[in-house]
C-alpha cells in the first residue's frame, strides 16, 4: 500500500475550507460515495485547543450546510469536476486578496494540511490496486446510515424528479415569505445549472398535489421526503411553515405515516451523524461534547432516548469503542 501523496488524496477532496490557520476538509470515496470529514491545524499562531473547540462548536450549522451542500449536489448529479474547479479558483482569489494575512494559510500550506487531515482519517481508506485509488472501507450494509441506505437504493434520476426536487428544496428555503442573497447563493451552490436558476424556481409557483403525485412511484419520492427534511433541519430557524411545507409534500407524494416517519428520522440521524463526525475530530467524546449532542439534537426534535440510540449506531457503524 502506497504512503498517502499530495496527488493521490486530491481526487477524495470534495471540499476544503479554511478559518484562520485551521483546514476542514471533506474525502469523498468515489465508489461508495461515503464521505469523512477531517481537519487539522497549521502551526504558527498559538491557539489553545479549547479555542479550537469553540471555533468548530461556533462554526457547526455552517459547515453542517457545506457538508450537506456536497451531499445534494451528489443526488442532484451535480457535475463534481467543475465544482471542485471553481472551488479552488474561488480559494486562488480569496488568499490573493488577503494579501499577507499571517493567519491565513497560503496554497501550500493548504495542500499540506489536507494531506494531514487524511492521514488522521486515513484508516478509514485503503489503497485499491485495479483502480488505482484511495476508497473507502465502508463496504456491508451494516455500516451504512438509514440515509445513506436510502439514497443508494432509491437515487432521484428521472428528470421529472429532479426538478420536483429542486422547487421543494426552494420552497423549503422561503417557507418564510422571501430568499434571502444568502440562501439563494447557497440553493445555487447545490441545485444543478440544467434545472434553472434559483430564481427562476423561485418564481414558480408551489407545487401542487397533482405535481408532487407524478413523481416516481416507490422509493425516489421518499429520497425526496428525506432530502427536503434535511434541508429544512440544517435552517437554524425550523419553524411552523417548514413543517406545514413538508407535511404538504409527504401528503403530494402520497407517502404513508411511516414513509413520511422514516423520511424525517432518516434526515435527522444523517444531521446527528455529521455533528457527531466534528465532534470526534475536534474535541472526542466527553460528557460536554454528549450534553452539545443533547441540545442539538433537541433543537432537531428528537428526544433524549433517540439522541443516545443515534449516538450509540454511530459508534457501532464508526467501529468506536
Amino acid at each position: 500500500m502506497p504512503q498517502p501523496t499530495h496527488d493521490n488524496i486530491a481526487p477524495l477532496i470534495a471540499d476544503l475550507s479554511s478559518s484562520g490557520r485551521s483546514v476542514r476538509v471533506v474525502f469523498r470515496c468515489p465508489v461508495s460515495g461515503e464521505q469523512v470529514n477531517a481537519s487539522h491545524a497549521v502551526s504558527g499562531k498559538p491557539a489553545a485547543s479549547s479555542q479550537l473547540m469553540n471555533t468548530a462548536k461556533r462554526s457547526m450549522m455552517y459547515s453542517l450546510q457545506r457538508t450537506l451542500s456536497t451531499t445534494i449536489r451528489d443526488v442532484f448529479g451535480y457535475n463534481m469536476v467543475g465544482r471542485m474547479a471553481s472551488d479552488v479558483a474561488r480559494s486562488a482569489v480569496q488568499t490573493a486578496a488577503q494579501g499577507t494575512n499571517r493567519n491565513t494559510l497560503s496554497a501550500a500550506e493548504q495542500r499540506d494540511a489536507a494531506l494531514e487531515a487524511f492521514k488522521k482519517v486515513s484508516n478509514r481508506f485503503v489503497w485499491d490496486n485495479s483502480r488505482g485509488h484511495w476508497i473507502s472501507t465502508k463496504a456491508a450494509t451494516e455500516l451504512l446510515s438509514p440515509f445513506e441506505r436510502q439514497l443508494g437504493a432509491h437515487p432521484v434520476s428521472h428528470g421529472y424528479d429532479r426538478t420536483v426536487l429542486a422547487r421543494m428544496l426552494v420552497e423549503v428555503a422561503r417557507a418564510d415569505g422571501r430568499l434571502s442573497n444568502e440562501e439563494s447563493s447557497w440553493l445555487t451552490d447545490f441545485i444543478a445549472p440544467d434545472l434553472g436558476s434559483v430564481r427562476e424556481l423561485a418564481a414558480r409557483p408551489p407545487l401542487t398535489g397533482p405535481e408532487l403525485g407524478e413523481a416516481s412511484a416507490g422509493g425516489p419520492r421518499q429520497t425526496m421526503l428525506m432530502v427536503a427534511w434535511t434541508l429544512a433541519l440544517t435552517d437554524e430557524h425550523f419553524d411552523e411553515q417548514e413543517s406545514a411545507i413538508l407535511q404538504h409534500f409527504a401528503k403530494g407524494l402520497q407517502l404513508n405515516t411511516s414513509q413520511a416517519k422514516a423520511a424525517r428520522a432518516a434526515a435527522q440521524g444523517y444531521i446527528l451523524d455529521q455533528i457527531l463526525e466534528r465532534m470526534f475530530t475536534w474535541g472526542g467524546h466527553d460528557a460536554t461534547a454528549r450534553q452539545q449532542l443533547m441540545s442539538l439534537a433537541s433543537r432537531l426534535g428528537m428526544s433524549p432516548q433517540e439522541a443516545q440510540v443515534a449516538e450509540a449506531r454511530y459508534q457501532r457503524r464508526k467501529g468506536f469503542a
